[in-house]
């Protein structure tokens, strides 16, 4: 399959309408673009929730994989992203809450997984808070790749140095960006590639620019992409382990990003920065600070869940971390584990931790809650969920697991 035809196949370029709706003082249809690919006659599905920059198409290299293991994945625009249309700073997680719903009943899908990655996790987490029953009900089961956590909690010292900014620079970031592509790219004929290499230049900047695309330029020596996906032919996929067609497809989804809406991209680093402070991470509805918090609310759903049905669902969490990680930071990985860890939350007797240490499991007790975490060694923040470091496949794997088919239940 071309390059330019894989990216630009009507899976990753879908849209829908959302109606008027008076509750909110909204008069007009709503506009929401998404990709739905992989597998998409699967019933287990994956609701992901994508990085700053990573718009519907920036993981469709998963496409192949995801077809391997019978995963269908859906990723929406968030509001004034792609397709998606805009909305206030304040407005974009209620409507991001009210277009979850509405899609998915449009694609006639009763359950899903949520993923995320980096910043993706405030979006996942207002999504499990407000609707835990689009959870499978029997396996639930989540997933964080490189976990955003606000750099408070980091000491990132870039990242620090962001808090000082104002808030509207903040808020010119996808400007910044668009600037950098449409003007010094050019005029240094130089390759998508430059605007990747940028992570390099601008990693210790308060603007720096993230990855779009999570693919490495070249894979470590060790490791081939094409060793997870011994039926690639099946499925006319690309040649991920041949370097020219990596850099194509990381120029072409790149050049579709800025050709369409990226201010939605300056909202959410807002967002992610909480800048203003008093920009929140969570609904109107349901009311958390940070994520240690949404934690205790998640443990109060379960505990809810267990005493109306009386039925022990396996909630499973799974946390993949970056090995070298400048956008967390070794401090950030461990306070988002501890988050999860019983000692910090009033239901931990309801929960059960697994922690994965240089590859041990550790069993700290035995309930309805179960939390994974684990370091992919070699990876980068940005390239996390490139197939090369296997986290994604073992990710998918977990996912087609926790929809069982019906002789396996």
């Amino acid at each position: 399959m071309k390059t330019l035809d894989f990216i630009c196949d009507i899976r990753f370029h879908q849209s829908f309408f959302l109606s008027p709706n008076p509750k909110t003082g909204r008069s007009k249809r709503y506009r929401v673009s998404y990709a739905d690919y992989g597998d998409q006659n699967s019933d287990a599905v994956v609701l992901f929730c994508g990085a700053l920059m990573g718009t519907r198409f920036c993981y469709s290299p998963l496409d192949y994989l995801a077809k391997l293991y019978n995963v269908r994945i859906i990723h929406p625009d968030r509001p004034g992203i792609g397709g998606s249309d805009p909305v206030e700073l304040h407005e974009r997680i209620p409507m991001w809450l009210e277009m979850i719903p509405s899609l998915l009943s449009h694609l006639k899908i009763s359950h899903v997984s949520l993923a995320s990655h980096s910043g993706g996790d405030i979006y996942l987490l207002n999504t499990i808070l407000t609707y835990p029953h689009l959870l499978h009900p029997t396996s639930p089961y989540i997933c964080f790749f490189a976990p955003w956590v606000h750099p408070s909690h980091s000491n990132i010292a870039q990242l620090r140095a962001a808090e000082f900014l104002p808030a509207p620079l903040i808020g010119r970031f996808a400007s910044v960006v668009r600037f950098v592509n449409d003007n010094v790219i050019p005029l240094a004929g130089l390759s998508s590639g430059f605007l990747h290499g940028l992570k390099d230049s601008l990693h210790y900047h308060p603007t720096a620019v993230p990855s779009p695309v999570p693919l490495m330029t070249h894979s470590p020596k060790t490791r081939s992409r094409a060793t997870s996906i011994a039926s690639r032919d099946a499925f006319d996929s690309l040649a991920l382990d041949n370097p020219d067609v990596v850099e194509e497809l990381r120029r072409l989804i790149t050049t579709f990003l800025f050709a369409e809406s990226i201010d939605g991209i300056s909202a959410d680093a807002q967002v992610f920065l909480k800048k203003p402070h008093s920009t929140p991470w969570c609904s109107p509805e349901i009311f958390w600070t940070d994520i240690d918090n949404a934690v205790s609310l998640l443990s109060k759903i379960i505990d809810e869940y267990v005493s109306t049905d009386g039925e022990c669902r396996k909630w499973v969490i799974d946390a993949f971390h970056a090995e070298n990680d400048e956008m967390v930071g070794e401090k950030g990985r461990l306070w988002f584990d501890e988050c999860w860890v019983p000692t910090r939350n009033s239901s931990a007797s309801t929960r059960s931790v697994k922690k994965i240490e240089d590859g041990v499991a550790k069993e700290e007790s035995d309930r309805v809650f179960e939390y994974r975490s684990a370091v992919v060694v070699g990876s980068e923040h940005n390239y996390l969920i490139d197939p090369v470091y296997g986290a994604s496949e073992a990710w998918l794997q977990r996912v087609r697991a926790a929809f069982p088919l019906p002789g396996e239940v």
